[in-house]
């Protein structure tokens, strides 16, 4: 992201004429939107290009690499970059949600007359429809065809995957983890910020005029508008709170309804009826919603840099019964970016398996203080976390020491609202999971004594009770 932001100050520099459009022009050069579809939305292009020659060649043939995003038989992905949190997003959508944002501020985008979309209705008129720029030409119209193209056999899966970079300090590959959906994460990723920062540029009354300082506040620390919490590591809550399921349902399906007239002789709509295509719609944003807006953003290990797990993993038996919670102690700070909390994961796992010599870090997985969290053995492997309990439940553990501090809110919020609902969906926690600190099981004072006191009000945590010596019964 960085080249990025770079390319586009030589570029904002060229056009400094008119920098309010910039993002309409750079549209126009770069000539991203291709689709019948976007060009109906965003308006046709009609200037020719002028191949951008003020770049340099390198700068010009990364820069129209990004807009042209595709995912070969070597599961590349290309159109794709790294962005300082630790995420990859794609550019096309990214770009295209920003353009959207500056067309709607200048009212460029529809012409009055309404679309219309599918076959006329019982009473035989044309059934209108309403598509909103920035949702329609970011998440909604890719979001309808990922589970159009799922639902005729053409794709494997309906979204997803994530990937791995080759190297995270000087990325070049991007190589998919499975078998491609027509929206991988890094689309999503990207699809979610360019609403998030169209939204921002169509609505905030004084907004950055370069689109460089504007990628470089939202994915840097600063955040927009100077507020740490408005930038790309919170792009999940963000975009829920801009963006409701039923409107996004609604967007969603006006889309696919004006694919299907533009396209009525192709075979992805053949025997395909209207309610159909409505309950394709509601099964996109049904399993859009619950993996990407209400489960929390997960870091790969590939992303922290593990290293390889020492011999052969246990597979646990779900769904599992319990949740342990934890703090590491030590480091006993919490880790603010994507390079500090990538560093403290690869410090923990190098004392697990180096000093106490364990296959691998101990954690199922960890919380971070940037937003994210990082996946330790993950979802199916059993753990090294909590003695005698490892098959039994979960590990969670969050970075920092907090025997007299709590966790930041937004940390408790991802895990009690987020990953336990995320787990219990996916059937890897039972509904009626218990939660307990690490300090009920083994003696320690993990996950210390503030944070203890916490996840003692939070629903599923449960006293332990033991009988003593004298015969009473005493409870932790």
């Amino acid at each position: 992201m960085d080249i990025v932001t770079e390319i586009l100050n030589d570029v904002e520099f060229h056009l400094k004429e008119t920098p309010d459009l910039t993002v309409v022009e750079l549209y126009q050069e770069l000539e991203f939107c291709k689709s019948k579809f976007c060009q109906i939305v965003l308006g046709p292009v009609t200037s020719k290009t002028s191949d951008l020659p003020y770049l340099s060649e390198p700068k010009r043939a990364f820069f129209k690499s990004l807009v042209n995003h595709t995912a070969d038989g070597s599961l590349v992905e290309h159109g794709v970059v790294l962005t300082p949190d630790g995420t990859t997003v794609s550019f096309s959508p990214l770009l295209a949600g920003i353009a959207a944002g500056f067309k709607k501020r200048y009212e460029l985008t529809l012409p009055d007359t309404p679309l219309t979309a599918g076959p006329p209705n019982s009473s035989g008129e044309e059934s209108h429809l309403s598509l909103d720029p920035i949702v329609s030409t970011t998440i909604a119209m890719d979001l309808g065809m990922a589970f159009l193209l799922f639902h005729s056999k053409q794709t494997q899966v309906a979204l997803g995957p994530n990937g791995c970079w080759d190297n995270i300090s000087a990325p070049h590959t991007f190589t998919l983890m499975g078998p491609p959906s027509y929206i991988p994460d890094a689309v999503i990723n990207g699809a979610m910020d360019g609403l998030i920062l169209g939204t921002y540029l169509a609505e905030k009354i004084d907004p950055p005029s370069n689109i460089s300082v504007l990628l470089n506040d939202y994915y840097g620390f600063k955040g927009l508008d100077g507020e740490e919490k408005i930038r790309s590591n919170f792009r999940r809550k963000i975009f829920a709170a801009l963006l409701s399921k039923e409107k996004l349902q609604e967007q969603v399906e006006n889309a696919l309804h004006l694919l299907w007239r533009m396209n009525e002789a192709s075979s992805l709509f053949e025997g395909i009826t209207d309610k159909e295509l409505t309950f394709l719609a509601k099964q996109a944003v049904d399993e859009f919603m619950m993996l990407y807006v209400e489960c929390p953003a997960i870091i790969p290990r590939c992303m922290w840099g593990a290293r390889p797990y020492k011999g052969t993993p246990t597979q646990l038996k779900l769904p599992l019964g319990f949740v342990y919670i934890h703090h590491t102690s030590t480091p006993s700070e919490p880790c603010r970016t994507f390079s500090s909390c990538a560093a403290d994961m690869r410090s923990m796992q190098r004392f697990h398996q180096d000093d106490r010599g364990w296959d691998d870090i101990g954690y199922s997985f960890v919380f971070g203080s940037d937003g994210y969290l990082y996946q330790g053995r993950g979802w199916h492997w059993v753990g090294a976390h909590t003695r005698g309990y490892n098959s039994k439940g979960y590990g969670i553990s969050f970075i920092g020491n907090y025997m007299n501090v709590l966790p930041d809110a937004f940390q408790l919020e991802l895990m009690k609202n987020n990953f336990i609902q995320c787990a219990v969906k996916g059937a890897r926690l039972k509904a009626n999971y218990t939660i307990h600190g690490h300090r009920q099981m083994v003696p320690t004072s993990c996950p210390g004594d503030r944070l203890f006191q916490e996840i003692e009000t939070w629903k599923g945590f449960k006293l332990r009770c033991f009988e003593a010596e004298d015969g009473n019964e005493f409870c932790i």
